[in-house]
Parts: C-alpha cells; sequence; structure tokens
C-alpha cells in the first residue's frame, strides 16, 4: 500500500487544534441533539412523501413527489448514513449499524459493505491511483488521469449525465454483487458467514417491496406509472448525490496522484486530503446540514471520525491554520464545483500522448 511523507508541524499544530475542540464539545465527535432532531424529522418528511404514491393524484404530481423523495432520502443517506458509516452520528456502535441499514436499504445498497469500501478503498488514498475507488470508477468513465483511455471517452462529457443518474441501481445491482464476492475474500472476518449475506439479501428485498412491489400490489397506479416512479426516484437520488459529491474530489481543482515505484507518495497525510479535496461554503451551517458535511469536504477527510454538525467549527480550524502556514485549499463557489467537474470530465475525454496522437490528458 502507499505512504505518505512524515508528519509536518502544519499536521501536529491541525491536531492539536481539534483536540482542545473535542475537549470542549459536549457531545464528544457525535452527533448534538439539533442533528438528531433534523434527522428525526427528516424520516418522518420521507415517510410522508412516500405515502403520496397511494393516493389518487395526478401523474406529474406523482413523479415529483417521486423527484421529491429521492432527494430527501439522499439527504438522509448524507446526514445520518454517513456519519453513522464513521461511527460519529451515535456513540452506540449498534445504533449506528441500525442507522446505517436503515438508510441504505431505501436505495437497495448494503450499508455494511458501503462503509467498508468507503473507510478502506476511498478515505485512505483518494485520488491516488489504483487504491481510490471513486477516482478509479468505471471504465465507462475515465475519472482519474492514471486510468487508461478508450475511444468512447471521447463522447463522455455527452452521455455522462445518463450513467450519472443510474449511479444508485448500478451501485445497488451490479457493483455491491461484485464487491460483495471480492470482500468475502479480503475481509472474510467481517463478510463470511450468515449474517452479512442476510444484510446484504434484505437490504435488496426492502428496496425492491418499498419501490415496486407494494406500489403494485396496494396502489391503483399501472405498471407504466410505477416504474415512471421507479425511475424518477432513483433519478433525482443519483443526480444530487452526484452533484453533491463527486466535484468533492474528482475536479480540474484537486489533484491526483501515483504512488513511486516504491509504494511512497510525495505529501504527508494532511497535505494530500487538502490537495485532493475541494470545498463550498464550508462554514455555512446551512450547506453543512443539507449536504452532510460533503461542502465542508476537507475537515471531513483531516477528520472523518466527526459527526458533520462539527464541520463548520472544523472548517474555520483548517482554513486558520492553512493561513498561518501559507497552505492553499481549494474552496470554490457552489457552481463551480460544477464548473471544474465537467472540465475535467473533458480534460480526461481528451487521448493521453501516445494514445491516437492526442495531448496529455490530466493533471
Amino acid at each position: 500500500m502507499p505512504n505518505f511523507q512524515p508528519k509536518t508541524e502544519f499536521t501536529s499544530r491541525l491536531n492539536s487544534r481539534a483536540g482542545r475542540y473535542l475537549s470542549r464539545s459536549k457531545t464528544g465527535r457525535f452527533a448534538g441533539s439539533g442533528q438528531w432532531i433534523r434527522s428525526s424529522f427528516l424520516f418522518l418528511f420521507c415517510g410522508a412523501i412516500y405515502g403520496l404514491l397511494y393516493i389518487d393524484l395526478n401523474q406529474w404530481l406523482i413523479l415529483i413527489s417521486a423527484a421529491a423523495l429521492g432527494a430527501c432520502i439522499y439527504t438522509l443517506i448524507a446526514t445520518v448514513c454517513h456519519d453513522a458509516a464513521h461511527g460519529s452520528f451515535a456513540a452506540s456502535r449498534w445504533v449506528n449499524g441500525i442507522c446505517l441499514f436503515a438508510g441504505f436499504s431505501l436505495i437497495g445498497v448494503s450499508g455494511k459493505l458501503w462503509a467498508e469500501r468507503h473507510l478502506r478503498l476511498h478515505h485512505m488514498y483518494p485520488n491516488v491511483a489504483g487504491t481510490d475507488i471513486d477516482a478509479d470508477g468505471s471504465s465507462l468513465l475515465r475519472l482519474s488521469p492514471s486510468r487508461p483511455w478508450r475511444a468512447w471517452h471521447r463522447f463522455q462529457c455527452w452521455y455522462a449525465v445518463f450513467l450519472y443518474a443510474l449511479v444508485l441501481p448500478h451501485l445497488a445491482f451490479v457493483e455491491d454483487f461484485e464487491h460483495l464476492r471480492k470482500a468475502r475474500r479480503d475481509w472474510p472476518d467481517k463478510f463470511s458467514g450468515i449474517r452479512p449475506l442476510a444484510e446484504f439479501a434484505a437490504s435488496k428485498i426492502i428496496h425492491i417491496c418499498l419501490f415496486l412491489v407494494m406500489p403494485l400490489v396496494l396502489s391503483e397506479h399501472g405498471v407504466s406509472m410505477v416504474l415512471g416512479y421507479y425511475i424518477a426516484f432513483v433519478s433525482s437520488a443519483s443526480l444530487l448525490f452526484v452533484a453533491i459529491n463527486v466535484g468533492s474530489h474528482i475536479s480540474d481543482e484537486a489533484e491526483f496522484f501515483d504512488p513511486e515505484e516504491d509504494g511512497t507518495l510525495p505529501l504527508d497525510w494532511a497535505h494530500h486530503q487538502i490537495r485532493t479535496s475541494v470545498d463550498w461554503a464550508p462554514t455555512s451551517r446551512l450547506a453543512i446540514a443539507l449536504t452532510g458535511g460533503a461542502n465542508a469536504h476537507c475537515a471531513h477527510h483531516l477528520f472523518p471520525r466527526f459527526a458533520h454538525s462539527h464541520n463548520r467549527a472544523l472548517s474555520r480550524m483548517v482554513i486558520k491554520t492553512a493561513r498561518e502556514f501559507g497552505v492553499p485549499l481549494n474552496i470554490l463557489a457552489p457552481w463551480e464545483v460544477i464548473r471544474t467537474h465537467l472540465a475535467h470530465l473533458y480534460k480526461m475525454s481528451r487521448p493521453p500522448q501516445g494514445a491516437d496522437g492526442g495531448l496529455a490528458g490530466g493533471r
């Protein structure tokens, strides 16, 4: 596995300030009462929107409610399940596990498997060739300069949005099965036996029952209307996930790294997180509450075991310490995050030097 450079004074100062903040926090690194209340209301709101499916409404109102439900469930996953995956939503491991399973089952994904991938294959080495599951991605899209270029990548700027709309169903019904096979091989202590298989199967069954079987059986809508509802629901959640999360690393402003032959990386751990992360409004309470801290991504990667409700204070520490040490941060306007992601997507669509006679593609 890759190795970072030794810790610097910048990292020590940042950790020291975070330690002092933690000692003063009434809830420690976990979610506070405000985050619990917001999460509870959001869960009830998701249930209320889902209930509209069983009411005799205009078909366009049904489709709009499906898109709204996708957005709300994405927000629930971002603000509750993501923290639970890091063990920071609640002090109880059991409560975190329940939240993780309940939220991710709504989109048909195994929460336990997603958390393991997220922590091991993304947080450890973001934007490092061959180790980051998000940057390495699918062969249909070239998101990292280390990935091989294929002829169809020329057109990825045109078809990416359609693939982005299918991110979550593809994760649930394609990637999850592949990752389960790998997890049972690589991490048998966590994924062998009946319980992981039962959790995996239950996540699929709950999703299919809630959004396909029950609407067909209990509502008065026909097959075409239920399928339209399902497509609007998963597309909304998928596109929101991409718009808010992908640009935080897959961006023209973020850097990508190839380890040396001996596995060493050019930066220490903290500088690597900063150079590979992109923020927008990282000290905004509203943005943090709605995105689960995805807008304050640098602070999240530097302090991944803190609940997102702490990200505002942590982001202020990061900004202050970075200014003191002259460390540049990638902080953009919200629309600039999308623009720089599209710019990176275009850059990666160009053939690298030696491939089809093109120019170098990527940073």
